[in-house]
């Protein structure tokens, strides 16, 4: 097991966007996402891990790339001129990699986050936020019971500043 941080990006709207679009402009709107995150990934020193769907699983060893990424796919230029809207949810702690995937509190954190976060929102929580360098803001928000979590854990909207 390391330390590693873990996140998590998806596509805000997508069963809502999937009826309104044919299946070729769908698949138009997910390429455009796997391009515009693996090169935002790959350009922070990142791993993909998996796409899973509308949503990419991704890993850096720095708290701050990673936040990078994850700013990164929610402003990403190519996504807002597409009309999509990206959220993202991100963990830090101790990890265990295993047959190219990885597993610990901070995949299930960050997978938790993701679902909780706004459109355009990157959340943080725990051990991330106390690891990241100047120039982070993180606003706390609610605490939220996540599922998989015994006590509520607090929430941080995270952005460059």
């Amino acid at each position: 097991a390391f330390r590693c941080g873990v996140g998590f990006a998806d596509l805000s709207g997508f069963t809502h966007l999937s009826h309104h679009l044919g299946l070729a402009e769908l698949s138009q709107v997910l390429s455009v996402f796997e391009e515009q995150a693996t090169e935002t990934v790959q350009a922070h020193g990142g791993r993909i891990v998996k796409f899973l769907g509308d949503a990419v699983m991704w890993v850096n060893a720095a708290p701050d790339d990673l936040a990078r990424v994850a700013h990164g796919l929610v402003n990403h230029p190519r996504a807002a001129m597409v009309g999509i809207d990206v959220r993202a949810g991100i963990a830090y702690g101790l990890v265990l990699a295993q047959d190219g995937d990885y597993f610990g509190t901070p995949v299930n954190l960050a997978s938790r986050l993701v679902a909780k976060a706004e459109p355009g929102e990157v959340l943080a929580a725990g051990e991330l936020v106390d690891a990241l360098g100047p120039g982070w803001s993180a606003v706390p928000g609610d605490a939220a019971t996540l599922r998989g979590f015994h006590d509520p854990v607090l929430l941080y909207s995270l952005a460059p500043g």
